[in-house]
């Protein structure tokens, strides 16, 4: 079993490469719309157009798609590869059948009378309208990533999105002088465009399965094969569980608006920081194991399966704790970095900072109900992950209620709420998993985790404490891009310097565990 964790390590380095490059493309496109259309009327249109356009996606592209295709795929290519291949084919077929009815269901009566009857926000529908069929392709990407990764391609799948994101920043340049209204129209269908490559560059690599797939078709036009309807069932329990999210964000932002007028610029900042170590360090972890966990428990490999899943629940407490507190340590300067600038004025930056201080609570929960809602997926339980979803939804949108209208604590709440909703719905997945009797849940060593928690803890503490008694910079944030860097790195420095001469001083077995996580190529990772 060891052998397959330099492998693991080395999908997940592959994954966390081609990701980095997407999060910080996405971070340059974020700043860049910005410093140069500011908050006009027509930007705020642009984005409620395409949240609306996009509503779709975490239905039939990521998550649930993904979770859902790998353990059924992996577990025909078991018994045929060549059937598996014509899964692939045939859902190809249907998915892109779907997609077209739904665009085109959507589109027509848009062009018809659409932009009369919706005379009011005449702009929203109008952006929507040419978004939307980005739909197609970014649906397709899901299920070719999905594919890439069974195949254990990571890179190719993670960096897609840098060119979408290319595309989109060189966009924003090129109509930089034009009028906002108009330059969002155009800048609408450069995103269609991006999209679309987005696609085409994942499309290389599936192209020889579509057409062994292809081969392999038999079914009528028009049937739904077995191996379809039954994975159709099961994406229908992730779908509750997706659209209930998808409602959950949407009132989050209706929160948000009541309890500060700003609140949502706070926390759309906020959660994109957020977002950034979650999918480099969080989910590079869980989405490098999936398919290896998967194809272990199809073919009834169960120790196997176990002993990789021990290896990655520790390795996620290992690098995902840590990442937690730097969070805190480097909140304040990576948020006065990158957009303490013009508009954007000091109070701003202090209260995104605490809503992305906030959400960092949610950093390791989320990625362990992931992880942990793959391994339902993988042994046929799909019903689980829905309710536990649904419970955390509703337990959102009470804290939601109770910290707004009762505490009265502004956009911070709802940054709270999600964390503390992802923390029970974490908890449901866990305590439903060991009531199967799958098998126990091995926790690093306590006074592993708690050496890491404490070196981490003091690590963040002394980044805090020199932000606070000496710089200054709760009280007045530097303006200057000079002054800024400097302080980002100067805490950065101090953050992993304490953190790393702790882990030397108490701690040497897991300094070289997360040494060799993420540097080593060949070593095997052991964690006991």
């Amino acid at each position: 079993m060891n052998q397959q964790n330099p492998i693991v390590s080395k999908y997940a380095r592959h994954f966390f490469s081609g990701t980095l490059l997407s999060r910080i493309s996405g971070m340059v496109r974020d700043m860049s719309m910005a410093a140069i259309f500011g908050d006009h009327s027509s930007v705020a249109a642009f984005m409620v157009a395409f949240r609306f356009s996009h509503f779709l996606r975490r239905l039939l592209s990521e998550g649930t798609m993904q979770s859902i295709f790998i353990p059924h795929y992996e577990e025909l290519r078991l018994k045929n590869a060549s059937s598996a291949n014509g899964f692939f084919f045939r859902l190809y077929v249907l998915l892109i059948t779907l997609l077209l009815v739904i665009v085109l269901t959507v589109e027509i009566p848009l062009g018809l009378n659409g932009f009369t009857v919706f005379s009011s926000e005449k702009e929203v529908v109008y952006l929507f309208a040419w978004m939307f069929p980005s739909l197609i392709f970014i649906s397709l990407y899901g299920l070719n990533i999905s594919l890439l990764q069974c195949r254990n391609s990571f890179f190719t799948s993670s960096v897609a999105p840098f060119a979408c994101n290319v595309i989109w920043i060189l966009a924003v340049f090129l109509f930089a002088k034009q009028d906002a209204s108009k330059a969002m129209v155009n800048l609408a269908i450069f995103i269609l465009i991006g999209f679309f490559i987005q696609w085409l560059i994942t499309l290389p690599k599936t192209w020889t399965v579509l057409a062994e797939g292809r081969r392999n078709y038999a079914p009528p036009l028009f049937s739904i094969p077995r191996e379809i309807r039954t994975i159709g069932k099961a994406t229908l329990f992730g779908m509750i569980g997706v659209t209930a999210v998808q409602i959950n964000s949407f009132l989050d932002m209706l929160f948000a608006r009541y309890a500060d007028l700003k609140g949502p610029i706070y926390l759309w900042y906020a959660i994109r920081l957020e977002q950034l170590p979650l999918a480099l360090i969080g989910f590079a972890c869980v989405y490098s194991l999936i398919p290896s966990l998967s194809r272990l428990i199809k073919a009834q490999e169960l120790q196997q399966a176990q002993e990789l899943f021990f290896f990655g629940y520790k390795r996620i407490f290992l690098l995902v704790v840590p990442c937690t507190f730097a969070l805190v340590a480097l909140g304040l300067v990576s948020v006065n970095l990158l957009f303490g600038r013009g508009h954007f004025s000091s109070f701003a930056v202090m209260q995104t900072t605490l809503c992305l201080w906030a959400y960092g609570l949610s950093l390791l929960p989320s990625t362990l109900i992931v992880y942990q809602s793959s391994l339902f997926y993988a042994f046929g339980d799909f019903k689980t992950p829905t309710i536990a979803s649904l419970v955390s939804v509703a337990a959102n949108i009470l804290l939601n209620a109770l910290f707004v209208f009762y505490f009265h604590w502004g956009a911070i709440s709802i940054a709270l709420s999600t964390s503390f909703s992802s923390c029970l719905n974490y908890w449901i997945l866990k305590r439903a998993f060991l009531q199967k009797g799958y098998w126990p849940i091995a926790y690093p060593k306590f006074s592993q985790f708690l050496k890491l928690f404490i070196i981490s803890g003091t690590a963040s503490l002394c980044c805090i404490g020199l932000d606070y008694f000496f710089l200054k910079i709760f009280h007045a944030s530097p303006r200057t891009f000079a002054e800024q860097t400097m302080h980002f790195f100067g805490q950065l420095t101090l953050f992993v310097t304490v953190f790393i001469t702790g882990l030397f001083l108490l701690d040497k077995q897991t300094l070289f565990t997360i040494k060799n996580q993420i540097f080593s190529r060949e070593t095997t990772l052991s964690i006991d």
